[in-house]
């Protein structure tokens, strides 16, 4: 083995031996060997131990070549990546007819207003002023809501970088709640959130979060249209070091059979889902340091809750 990993494994053994213990042990840890052409490979490191006639300690090392598993590993990761990209857009081609209608609606009441003001000037009555300056600020007021659905939805599609700020949980909660609703027509569904106050701010990535929250409320939502619509109940709450983001409804919950496999690939409770959304979702979360459950609601229903940690400024 390389330095570092060879000293840290000679200090390790030396230590053993000076305890004078003399049980069988098993060492399984990641390292890197070394080949004989002097390049470096990850290999698994398990050593056991027994003892001669003498009672000397022999030991016996097993190395596992991991440099194909570790290959897998970052395509899986290269994959799940590609994947959450392929979510995000299949997302916003959902949300485009409903937001056609929701972009229409404030930049047709703006029009309204600009030509309003028109009218009232070419009438050129000096005391219409106020009222020509109401007008036009409900005018800017509209045309400023188009243009925030439109930021929120680009920055919802794009990529994003992976780096994590410091974040308040709930104003990232409420803009992809409320980005998520525009992307079902069913007026038989509501949202209700409850947001605790005086949240710690959390380390995150931003557009990952989002992911999640948006993959969660859609499932929800998708549940209920299955159920002739209910509610989607989204809380938070804080929970010790970490911040706990819950989203449930009053729909028909999980089925027994596949709860316990919720979260693996390729599970799906939908008939043409492909099962991939909660496997990205514990994957970011996992990445986060954080935890994803699922859980029955009291009076029915399902609910998934997971959490990301508090940012703690001692701590960089």
């Amino acid at each position: 083995m390389p330095h570092p990993d060879r000293r840290n494994h000679d200090t390790y053994i030396e230590n053993y031996l000076r305890s004078g213990e003399a049980k069988i042990i098993g060492i399984g840890r990641d390292v890197s060997g070394r080949r004989k052409d002097g390049s470096t490979v990850p290999i698994r490191l398990s050593v056991g131990e027994l003892r001669d006639s003498d009672d000397a300690p022999l030991f016996i090392g097993t190395l596992h070549d991991l440099t194909e598993v570790q290959r897998a590993r970052e395509k899986i990761e290269e994959l799940q990546s590609e994947l959450l990209l392929v979510s995000r857009a299949s997302a916003v081609g959902e949300m485009g007819s409903t937001l056609a209608h929701e972009l229409t609606q404030p930049l047709s009441a703006a029009m309204g207003f600009v030509e309003a003001s028109a009218a009232l000037i070419d009438q050129g009555d000096g005391g219409e002023r106020a009222r020509i300056r109401a007008l036009m600020d409900q005018a800017v007021a509209q045309t400023r809501r188009a243009g925030d659905v439109l930021r929120r939805l680009l920055e919802f599609a794009s990529r994003g970088d992976t780096e994590r700020s410091v974040l308040d949980i709930n104003t990232v909660v409420r803009e992809i709640c409320e980005l998520t609703m525009l992307g079902t027509a069913s007026e038989s569904i509501d949202l209700k959130m409850s947001l605790a106050d005086d949240l710690p701010s959390v380390l995150i990535d931003h557009v990952q979060i989002q992911q999640v929250i948006h993959n969660l409320v859609r499932n929800s939502i998708d549940a209920l249209d299955d159920s002739d619509g209910g509610t989607v109940f989204v809380t938070t709450v804080a929970r010790g070091d970490m911040v706990e983001v819950s989203v449930g409804d009053d729909g028909p919950g999980f089925p027994a059979a596949i709860r316990e496999t919720l979260f693996e690939p390729f599970v799906s409770t939908k008939l043409d889902g492909i099962g991939i959304g909660l496997s990205i979702c514990r994957s970011i979360i996992d990445a986060h340091g954080g935890r994803i459950v699922v859980d029955d609601k009291p009076k029915g229903g399902a609910r998934i809750s997971f959490t990301v940690p508090v940012f703690e400024e001692s701590k960089y």
